[in-house]
């Protein structure tokens, strides 16, 4: 009996040490669940439910629930977060929670590094009344459960560099181990392995415009004496409100999942396993189900406590400071009208009219948002009645279209006509963009500098037209 009570022991501790953290199939929808360092990256507050279902087949078979609130509760560089876990698989359950923590540390406005850390609890039973044997009248298996709590804690980091992302995690870094005696003093242990998990992951932008996407996502699972694991995942996404993928699991299942987004607020998921192993025969159904719903406040109610942000920023502020970040509010503006993908000419309008406010004096002719203002305002200015032709424009780097440097660059258009130059402006140096409005039916030339890289030289005319129109000038750079 003793012999028989180890090698049970000894059995279940393999295989939970081999599945100990749950093989979530949404974890490229709440990276979350498996990586601190995700907290409260979401757009918004959220809470999220999943229940995963695991080998309906056997009796006992892993049934996971798993309850998550996160957001950006303190500022936008910190995510805060609770998990409350419900966990059970044959002679085992285990109930739980952890408070999550995480900190965003910026490079620049399309990369940043995120850290995580969470702790809390977990309350473990035992009960070996639960084992399938044949002999059901085994007094062994009639002893009474033992519960054990311990202390977990996760920890893990996410390198985020434009659309591509690395995370690592390692779960259960404490490395607990859990004592359990047995009815004839016979001591076993649970210890709560270290888990390391790390991720890639692409988004590849179809149509931006659409904002449809497709994002491969691999990821690897490692537990020491065990093998390793890995997943590779595909998902396409449109609109933010539908999605549908495909995931491979190692020696183990093809997953399907879909979901869908309701009133930009509650998302629903479900994900079916096919199980490709040796076990599938007789594993029955594999499946995980995603509830998710965001706190997102009405559109009236965010743009009200913006402007009273806004109020209350200005009037803390006075003299040169208070110019300088109405100025920077402009700029912006600006930046957002021009790059949408039909400007309106009346917004236009109004944006020359209140630039022409803060033209620049002769003191601040060497202020860089002073200059750059008079430049958008020099490129937008256009007598009122005349046609016109708005030309936006991205600076690209041969060889190196993911640079960030767009410092430095000046564009010129001149009137052959005329030999005169009619604009001058200078790239965002956010993005590269430019823009300059022009009359219609002219030939212009256009020269671009940059230290470093040969002068962009090329000759070209807007079409003359009954209205005003847009076109499209994009500019590469060579070495």
């Amino acid at each position: 009996m003793k012999l028989f009570f180890k090698i049970i022991l000894i059995v279940f501790a393999l295989n939970v040490k081999a599945q100990q953290y749950v093989m979530f199939s949404h974890y490229f929808y709440k990276p979350m669940v498996y990586n601190p360092a995700y907290t409260g990256t979401g757009d918004a507050t959220s809470a999220m439910l999943i229940n995963h279902t695991q080998w309906m087949g056997f009796k006992g078979g892993p049934q996971y629930n798993i309850l998550t609130v996160d957001g950006n509760f303190i500022n936008k560089n910190t995510g805060l977060g609770i998990s409350l876990i419900s966990d059970k698989k044959g002679i085992t359950s285990r109930i739980g929670g952890n408070i999550f923590y995480s900190y965003k540390l910026k490079f620049n406005t399309s990369s940043h590094l995120l850290l995580g850390i969470s702790a809390g609890a977990i309350d473990q039973t035992i009960n070996l009344s639960n084992a399938v044997v044949e002999n059901s009248n085994d007094p062994y298996l009639f002893s009474n459960s033992q519960r054990k709590t311990t202390f977990d804690a996760n920890a893990g980091l996410a390198l985020v560099i434009k659309n591509f992302e690395f995370g690592f995690a390692i779960p259960q870094i404490a490395n607990n181990k859990l004592s359990y005696l047995s009815n004839t003093d016979a001591r076993t242990y649970y210890t709560q392995s270290r888990h390391y998990m790390s991720t890639l992951k692409y988004k590849f932008m179809i149509s931006k415009a659409k904002n449809i996407s497709v994002t491969p996502l691999a990821l690897v699972r490692y537990v020491p004496n065990t093998p390793f694991q890995y997943d590779a995942n595909v998902n396409f996404d449109f609109k933010n409100k539908f999605w549908i993928g495909a995931t491979y699991k190692s020696n183990y299942a093809v997953g399907a999942n879909a979901g869908v987004t309701l009133f930009n607020r509650l998302s629903i998921g479900y994900n079916y396993d096919f199980i490709t192993a040796n076990v599938g025969k007789y594993a029955g159904l594999s499946h995980e189900i995603l509830l998710n719903f965001k706190f997102i406040k009405s559109e009236k109610r965010r743009l009200r406590e913006e402007q009273e942000k806004e109020d209350a920023l200005l009037k803390s502020l006075s003299g040169k400071d208070l110019n300088k970040l109405i100025i920077q509010r402009l700029l912006e503006r600006i930046e957002k009208v021009l790059d949408s993908e039909k400007p309106d000419p009346q917004e236009i309008n109004q944006i020359i009219e209140d630039i022409s406010a803060f033209l620049s004096s002769d003191e601040a002719a060497n202020d860089p948002l002073q200059i750059t203002l008079n430049q958008y305002y020099k490129s937008l200015k256009q007598p009122q009645g005349e046609l016109s032709v708005l030309v936006k424009g991205k600076i690209i780097f041969d060889g190196n279209p993911n640079a960030t440097d767009f410092s430095g660059i000046d564009v010129t258009i001149t009137d052959l006509a005329t030999k005169q130059v009619v604009a001058n402006c200078t790239p965002s140096p956010k993005n590269g963009n430019y823009f300059i409005i022009l009359k219609p039916g002219k030939k212009y030339f256009i020269q671009v500098q940059k230290s470093g890289y040969p002068n962009y030289t090329r000759n070209f005319s807007p079409d003359g037209s009954v209205e005003s129109y847009e076109m499209s000038q994009e500019i590469i750079l060579k070495k």
